[in-house]
């Protein structure tokens, strides 16, 4: 089976296509054609995205290539995607999930927690959750804008225009990189929705898509559908503070939710558990309990 995939031209996107080629071709025999799309969230490179206020900035123009019948699939970081994508397409299977954490990155001044980081450090995000939940733990730093791709950021605090930056573990290690860094724990920062899920989005009635469908990772799978779910009925976008992970033990399914007033003085995390096939249902009760609350955190 050939399948034109649809993806962006950064160093992670393309990994995860390889990614996704050694994970399927366990399955079934898949030959891929690779077409590289520019997206607005990689030309606009000197504004936080939060500030750009428009959803699917890694997303959209790679999602229309396959609409438009030039590609078959498109492999995203799910994380990228906004909660609602175009009617005619779907989330068609995701990978095993790599660690979904959020990492704290240093070259020189060793920390082995948020709250130890000196006064006056300058620390490098671009993410609105992150920079909430950072100033929740510790408001005595200097938050500075980081875009680019995991390699820029990197050097950027290699050369000094950093002392720390926050990035997603899963990018790191399927780069091969290795830091120094201390992970941050699920349950004191959640990360953002679907990160550490590499997605397969595909148009509903394309029988080659059908076919890969049936290879998707179970336990991943319920996961997505959690995460996705609170991701609508929280009815949040990238500018809004908050994060949310799910964790399966057994026949169970925890979804750990953290919502951060935008000054980082409030933060809420909320544990909900149910049976792993009420995950839907789960991600529906936390993003609800999360909506009832989050004008009065933002107010």
């Amino acid at each position: 089976m050939k399948l034109v995939v649809s993806t962006r031209g950064s160093k992670l996107s393309l990994k995860q296509v390889e990614l996704f080629k050694s994970y399927i071709n366990k399955f079934v025999n898949v030959d891929l054609e690779i077409k590289v799309v520019k997206t607005k969230g990689d030309i606009i490179q000197d504004k936080p995205l939060y500030s750009i206020g428009e959803k699917g900035l890694f997303e959209k123009e790679v999602n229309n290539t396959v609409l438009k019948g030039e590609a078959d699939i498109a492999v995203h970081s799910m994380k990228d995607l906004p909660k609602d994508i175009d009617p005619r397409l779907d989330i068609i299977m995701v990978l095993p999930r790599e660690i979904p954490n959020d990492s704290l990155i240093f070259s020189k001044n060793v920390v082995d927690d948020l709250e130890k980081i000196p006064e006056g450090s300058i620390v490098g995000t671009s993410s609105m959750r992150r920079k909430s939940f950072l100033m929740h733990y510790n408001d005595k730093v200097i938050i500075k804008p980081l875009r680019g791709n995991i390699d820029t950021r990197i050097k950027k605090l290699n050369n000094n225009e950093y002392d720390y930056i926050i990035l997603a573990e899963s990018g790191i290690r399927r780069l091969g990189l290795d830091p120094k860094r201390i992970i941050l724990p699920l349950d004191i920062f959640p990360p953002e929705p679907g990160q550490g899920i590499i997605a397969i989005v595909g148009i509903k009635d394309n029988s080659n898509v059908k076919t890969i469908s049936n290879y998707t990772d179970k336990l991943t799978h319920y996961m997505a559908i959690a995460e996705r779910e609170f991701l609508k009925e929280a009815k949040a976008g990238c500018s809004s503070p908050l994060g949310a992970v799910s964790i399966i033990h057994d026949d169970k399914i925890v979804i750990i939710t953290g919502l951060a007033s935008f000054d980082g003085k409030f933060m809420e995390i909320v544990r909900f558990k149910d049976y792993l096939n009420n995950a839907e249902k789960l991600g529906k009760k936390a993003g609800e309990f999360v909506y009832s609350i989050i004008d009065k955190v933002l107010k």
